[in-house]
Order: C-alpha cells, then sequence, then structure tokens
C-alpha cells in the first residue's frame, strides 16, 4: 500500500504553500503536496506517523495563540506562526525546518516552475552525455569488455549458474 497523507496533513501543508512558496506558486499547491507525499513515501511507516504527528502538533499548536488552527490562518498570521517555529526550540525547529526544505524542494521541481526559471536541465544533461561518450569512448570500451570478461580468478564458473547453486 502506498502512503497517503490524511485530510489534516494535508490541510495543514496546504496552508503552508502561501507561507513557503513564492506567491506566483500558490495555484501548484495540490502539485507540491503530492510531490511532498511521494518524497516521504519511501521513508517507512515510523517516519510517517512522526511526519504527520509534527503537522498535527503543528496545526493544533495555533490554538492558543490564534484560537484557530494553523491551517486556517492567513496572511501575517499564518507566516508569523509559521516563523516561531522556525526560531523555536528544538523539535518546534526541526520540524519547520524540515517543511521548509521538503515544500521548497517540491516547488522547484515542478515543470512549471522549471521552464518559469529557465532551469532546463535534460538539453545540458544529454550534450554532457555525448561529450563524454566521445571523450572517454575508449575507456568506456574498455570498461564493458573487462565487465563481461570471464573471471581469472574462478576459470569456467559462470555467475548465473553459482548464483543459482547458492539459492537451491
Amino acid at each position: 500500500m502506498s502512503f497517503q497523507f490524511n485530510s489534516t496533513s494535508r490541510a495543514v501543508l496546504r496552508s503552508l504553500v502561501p507561507v513557503i512558496a513564492p506567491a506566483k506558486y500558490q495555484h501548484l499547491a495540490s502539485d507540491i503536496i503530492d510531490h511532498v507525499q511521494s518524497t516521504l513515501a519511501p521513508s517507512g511507516p515510523v517516519l510517517h506517523a512522526a511526519f504527520e504527528l509534527g503537522l498535527r502538533t503543528y496545526d493544533l499548536g495555533a490554538l492558543p495563540l490564534y484560537r484557530k488552527r494553523a491551517q486556517n490562518l492567513v496572511g501575517d498570521a499564518a507566516d508569523h506562526y509559521f516563523e516561531k517555529w522556525e526560531h523555536g526550540p528544538g523539535p518546534f525547529f526541526q520540524l519547520a525546518r524540515g517543511l521548509n526544505q521538503l515544500m521548497s524542494l517540491a516547488t522547484y521541481e515542478q515543470p512549471f516552475v522549471k521552464h518559469q526559471i529557465g532551469y532546463e536541465v535534460e538539453a545540458w544533461i544529454e550534450q554532457v552525455k555525448r561529450k563524454r561518450l566521445t571523450v572517454f569512448r575508449d575507456e568506456i570500451r574498455q570498461q564493458d569488455a573487462q565487465i563481461i570478461a570471464p573471471d581469472p580468478l574462478r576459470p569456467g564458473v559462470r555467475v548465473t549458474s553459482a548464483a543459482r547453486r547458492r539459492t537451491a
């Protein structure tokens, strides 16, 4: 089963998009949250639970100060509350820092944002790849041949047959 944020976590993250992401990317809130979710998905159930507990704590922590949950704060109140966490004690600071990093990464990984800022890395990667395949062509061929060559320390042993014997 894949990891999915609960409704409270999604609401808290949605409320943080205007706080963390530039205003011109607010329309990407759902995509940003989905990216954060997919980034955390491979981390396992313990981290998932801890992250969602942190979001719930952040959400409910606004009640004494604003008489609203954090997910309902907007504008200066939302900015001020997040800033309190950014400069707060250890666990609060760590959560705010992690949220800032994850949501910033998720924002700037969006194709629309990459295009807007002129980050077109695919063309550069292809150019560097062609150059390296040209410059290091002989070394690459030599390494390829060495990888598939018989093992000089175990003549006559085929890797596939040895692997089959170990699993049997």
